[in-house]
């Protein structure tokens, strides 16, 4: 049902709202009045509202971005100095310079309009004694007030200055309101600048406020629509708590109403491009000479390998040597597909070698029960805005190995496994169909672990969207912590320890066009399987034949209870189904890839068991060369003919998973010399 009254506004079918209120310009100096059929919203539990010439204290939060503002103001019950006795329920914020400052400067359409009008009203009541047409001033009085116009940003008091004044011309004996316990008077004079409606603006001139219930008493959540803001009539609204479009039904002719919603319609942003899988390999190389161009330049592959890896999983660590250019790669990267911290896109968060739990990263509840959030929470908060949906957000953990990530990370990686697509449910209709198809998780922030009304608006129920990628870049040295099995399983590891000095910035020839940012929808990046049985159906044969040497591998790493799990193997396929969907490499290329991001760094130890199964690890990467390259049974003493001389450097290089087969060689390496290896040790 649609109510109104003078200023006020409501339609019952609106989630939560008390009433729209176009705003006068009695708003700017005291607050409004709540007419008699809109009360009953203001009432405390049982409908009871405060006795005439009584008060109690409301609360008004106001959401701008991530930084939910409470304004302190009064509910009060005046009487109105009137022969009738009526009375007045008013929201008033007299002395909160603060909320009205922040009013003037919102609403300075209308209210650069209204101290023309009270500049004209004064001028009116105080000049010859003879009253003018309202609203029809002399071209002198128009000059004047085209000055006030000019001059009302620099001197924002001076509305409140004019209504004053004008009140006490206006009004010898008193204002028609008196305090709640003052005397009457009953020759008070109404005063134009103290009644409900005083200067309304023309409707196509009109801005709102707007009031909406909360879950606490006498707290209320009131959103601002600006003239230059979007437009909203009868028939359209935009609520901002679900961030979603609501159509009301109106008495308009359909005519009418297709031309006020073409009129009050923004336009809408044009949607990214949709990159198909036959030109996935292109947009790559055009972040490569992105990257490049930039004067930074690494192994060849390594972009593709980074590329694949995010889209199987959302959690990749960079590992390397120091100076590699670990966090420029992750920088560049997210660059090349527009995210920057310069649009809040780009996350660079430092780890501490003190963080002991995720209090430093999440947030933690202070001593009175306000919620502080951590940097990824406000990263999180930022990316799960619906219009923010299609855009990747990258949030980089520097040297995050510098305190245990099983410790501050704990929470993270378990949501981690609890993605899973969006459904609509019954009971949500159009309000979540801009969500259908992405990916969330469970809250990160559950509403009942946080006690304040502003925390549980702002970060209640805050999951980790789809549209987030987390990196990690480490150093394995003697300051830092090596990383479980746990995180392991859970993130892609990528390392680049082999640099060539000799890889110098190229200066490019003027004619070569430089590359641009990749402008791409969210599948470009998103992951487009959750479980194995996705994708099952298009690619059945390259699963059962990765699933398969899967098998052999993990039959040689149970020896040291090294072996993998089911995520391991899907993320395996996952990341070789990608490979072969956008032709970015060989599959030897992209297993072998594998066996370094998700095998090798499981291995460890000091135990000749350990030696055994790199060995015969060493045998399923060189192929079918394996027998011919070296004397098995000597290396089980020595494997010094593995990694030293012509033969190994030949051996290695023609084997069917080189790269792997160069790691293995080293880490047999540092267990004979050591007595202990690592994939990690520099």
């Amino acid at each position: 049902m649609i109510k109104q009254n003078g200023s006020w506004w409501k339609d019952d079918r609106i989630p939560g709202l008390i009433a729209r209120k176009q705003v006068d310009g009695f708003l700017f100096g005291h607050g409004f009045e709540i007419p008699p059929d809109f009360r009953a919203d203001f009432a405390e539990e049982g409908g009871l509202l405060p006795a005439v010439g009584e008060s109690r204290p409301v609360r008004l939060l106001h959401q701008s971005g991530d930084t939910l503002a409470t304004y302190e103001a009064r509910l009060e019950h005046w009487r109105i100095a009137v022969p009738s006795g009526k009375s007045s329920l008013e929201i008033r914020y007299d002395s909160n310079k603060e909320f009205k400052d922040f009013l003037r400067s919102a609403f300075r359409i209308t209210y650069r309009e209204v101290e023309e009008w009270a500049a004209r009203f004064a001028r009116e009541q105080g000049g010859d004694g003879e009253s003018k047409e309202a609203g029809r001033p002399t071209d002198a009085e128009k000059g004047s007030s085209q000055t006030a116009v000019d001059n009302s940003s620099a001197r924002p008091a001076s509305l409140s200055e004019n209504l004053a004044g004008s009140a006490e011309r206006s009004a010898s004996s008193g204002s028609r309101r008196i305090p709640p316990r003052g005397s009457v008077e009953i020759a008070a004079v109404r005063n134009p600048f103290d009644t409900p409606d005083a200067y309304l603006p023309r409707e196509e001139r009109a801005e709102y406020l707007y009031v909406y219930e909360t879950d606490t008493p006498f707290t209320y959540r009131i959103e601002l629509r600006t003239l230059g803001g979007r437009e909203v009539s009868r028939t359209h609204f935009h609520i901002a708590e679900t961030k979603a479009d609501y159509s009301v039904e109106g008495e308009k002719s359909q005519d009418e109403a297709t031309e006020a919603s073409a009129a009050n319609t923004i336009p809408v942003p044009q949607p990214l491009p949709h990159i198909p899988d036959t030109e996935v390999r292109m947009a790559i190389a055009g972040v490569s000479d992105y990257i490049r161009q930039r004067g930074f330049s690494f192994p060849d592959g390594l972009v593709e390998h980074f590329y694949l890896s995010l889209k199987t999983r959302p959690f990749v660590i960079l590992a390397g040597i120091s100076g590699t250019g670990k966090t420029q790669l992750a920088r560049l990267f997210a660059e090349a597909l527009g995210s920057t911290p310069d649009n809040g896109r780009f996350t660079l968060i430092p780890v501490r070698p003190d963080w002991n739990d995720p209090a430093d990263l999440i947030g933690y509840k202070d001593l009175s029960g306000a919620f502080k959030p951590g940097p990824l929470t406000l990263a999180l908060k930022e990316a799960s805005r619906p219009e923010h949906a299609e855009y990747p957000y990258f949030i980089v953990l520097d040297e995050m190995n510098l305190a245990r990530v099983e410790h501050y990370f704990s929470d993270v990686l378990s949501l981690m496994e609890t993605r899973r697509r969006y459904v609509l449910r019954e009971n949500e209709g159009v309000l979540g169909m801009s969500q259908v198809g992405s990916i969330v998780t469970q809250p990160l922030l559950p509403e009942a672990s946080l006690e304040r009304v502003q925390d549980r608006a702002l970060y209640g129920n805050l999951a980790i969207p789809g549209n987030v990628y987390v990196v990690g870049t480490v150093n394995m040295d003697e300051t830092t912590y090596p990383f479980s099995k746990k995180v392991l399983d859970r993130a892609g590891t990528i390392e680049f320890n082999h640099i060539d000095l000799m890889r110098l910035p190229q200066l490019f020839a003027e004619a070569q066009p430089e590359a641009e940012v990749l402008s791409a929808d969210r599948h470009l990046l998103g992951s487009d399987y959750l479980q194995l049985v996705d994708a099952m159906e298009n690619h059945s044969k390259l699963i059962e034949r990765t699933a398969e040497e899967l098998a052999q591998i993990n039959g040689i790493l149970e020896e040291i209870q090294a072996h993998v799990g089911f995520r391991v193997r899907d993320a395996v396929c996952f990341y070789l189904i990608y490979n072969e969907r956008f032709g970015l490499m060989t599959r030897a290329e992209a297993f072998d890839a594998q066996l370094m991001q998700k095998i090798l760094p499981r291995i460890q130890g000091s135990r000749f068991s350990v030696k055994r199964v790199l060995l015969h690890l060493l045998r399923h990467c060189l192929g079918s060369e394996a027998e011919k390259a070296f004397d098995w049974r000597e290396l089980e003493d020595s494997a010094e003919s593995v990694y030293a001389g012509r033969r190994s450097r030949e051996a290695l290089s023609a084997a069917r998973y080189p790269q792997s087969a160069r790691k293995i060689a080293y880490m047999l390496r540092r267990l004979d010399e050591d007595g202990f290896t690592s994939y990690w040790l520099g």
